[in-house]
């Protein structure tokens, strides 16, 4: 329980505080340089479900499917994916980075939901409010290290119970830059702001100890303030990448110097498009993975020329970037030549830990998902397999980032760890 001159006493202390966090992305950095080699995890989110056939699992030929017509069948570096005139950059995407990714089909979200989608796809699981993976993460690596620990820009995050250690959840990161900082209000109007939000949070906060109600997430709307108050006051010395964070890849570029400078060890980012294609689903999807990979191709581009922060090679052999939908479309086109909804959908994992240039998974003749070997991430005709689910490739992300994944998830959950390096 939080008493009441703790808050007021905290109040003055936030005010104070601002007088040194203008270091406080100076004092991350050095933080970091101590560690021995932080693993960094980047989510793209590509929410309204996209259509896997489009590029990841092309099923060209058959009767029970409904692919793109202009589509052909093509391999680059071990990767087999649906080629069209009119989406060049998936092409060049494979071609200059295949053999860092790990394509994984036929995975069972369970779910036609879109929040329950989205929900499962980051955490494991719907309705539980469970910590998502990111912020398993950072809440389990010193979070205090780092200025913004998790830094979900756009993407979605889901803080659970751990939300205390990450920016997820509380709305100010999006306050602060998601219209990108180089949109300054004028200082009468950012004063006007500032006295607003101290005074519509001190209200709401007397209005809460007035019910009594003053427990656990008391203390996490105090720390969410002093964090906003920190942020306001170092934005400026986020660096140039900071300035435009619209799209994709300025974004991804602006998280990417995040992680070389110790701001953030994992962050979450959206891939813009109209994904929920219920009618003219083709012409829908092909813009939307046009720009995506054009964009993945400039986060790739930009992590790979980056020096790693601490050993050889480059900051894209420490950054794992996972690329996901909530769920995929239907297999067949509907009456407006839309997809519907489809729980099976399609994962890409690029980069640091990631065996590059291998397609595992899959799905049958009417696209539902196929059981496969755990050892090697093949479909397994034997009925011996299981199921890839969310939750499974998510306990492989934890190991990946040196944790016990039954520490967080069920004991029987086993990790899909084929896609590893």
């Amino acid at each position: 329980m939080v008493e009441r001159r703790h808050f007021l006493k905290h109040m003055a202390a936030v005010t104070a505080s601002s007088l040194f966090s203008v270091q406080l992305p100076r004092i991350c950095a050095w933080a970091q340089s101590g560690e021995s080699r932080p693993h960094f995890f980047m989510f793209v989110f590509a929410r309204g479900g996209w259509d896997p056939t489009m590029v990841f699992e092309p099923k060209v030929g058959l009767d029970t499917i409904d692919v793109d017509p202009g589509g052909d069948v093509a391999e680059l570096n071990g990767i087999r994916f649906l080629d069209n005139p009119g989406r060049p950059m998936v092409r060049t995407f494979f071609q200059d980075f295949g053999d860092r990714a790990c394509v994984i089909n036929g995975v069972n979200t369970g779910t036609n939901s879109h929040s329950n989608g989205e929900e499962i796809m980051m955490t494991g699981s719907a309705g539980m409010n469970d910590p998502d993976w990111g912020t398993i993460m950072i809440s389990q690596n010193n979070p205090e290290d780092y200025l913004i620990p998790y830094m979900a820009l756009s993407g979605p995050s889901f803080s659970g119970t751990l939300g205390n250690g990450t920016a997820s959840g509380s709305g100010f990161l999006d306050l602060l830059v998601g219209g990108g900082v180089s949109n300054t209000p004028s200082a009468t109007v950012e004063a006007n702001m500032d006295e607003y939000i101290s005074r519509h949070y001190t209200a709401h906060m007397n209005r809460l100890f007035a019910q009594g109600k003053n427990g656990s997430r008391f203390s996490e709307m105090e720390d969410s303030l002093g964090r906003w108050k920190e942020l306001k006051d170092v934005k400026t010395e986020l660096g140039e990448e900071f300035n435009n964070l619209n799209g994709l890849a300025n974004e991804g570029s602006a998280l990417a110097t995040a992680f070389e400078r110790g701001y953030a060890l994992t962050g979450s980012l959206r891939a813009r498009g109209s994904w929920d294609s219920h009618n003219n689903n083709f012409n829908a999807q092909s813009p939307a993975f046009e720009n995506t990979f054009t964009d993945l191709h400039a986060i790739v581009t930009a992590l790979a020329s980056k020096n790693a922060t601490s050993g050889s090679g480059t900051l894209l052999d420490q950054t794992t970037v996972i690329v996901m939908s909530e769920f995929g479309r239907t297999p067949k086109l509907n009456g407006s030549n839309g997809k519907d909804h489809w729980a099976d959908t399609s994962v890409m994992a690029i980069g640091g830990g990631v065996l590059g240039g291998r397609v595992l998974g899959g799905t049958d003749d009417y696209q539902k998902s196929l059981e496969v070997d755990y050892s090697t991430g093949l479909v397994d005709p034997s009925g011996a397999g299981k199921e890839i689910k969310p939750i499974n490739i998510g306990a492989a992300l934890l190991e990946m980032a040196g944790l016990n994944p039954s520490s967080f998830l069920p004991s029987d959950i086993q990790p899909f760890n084929a896609f590893r390096a």
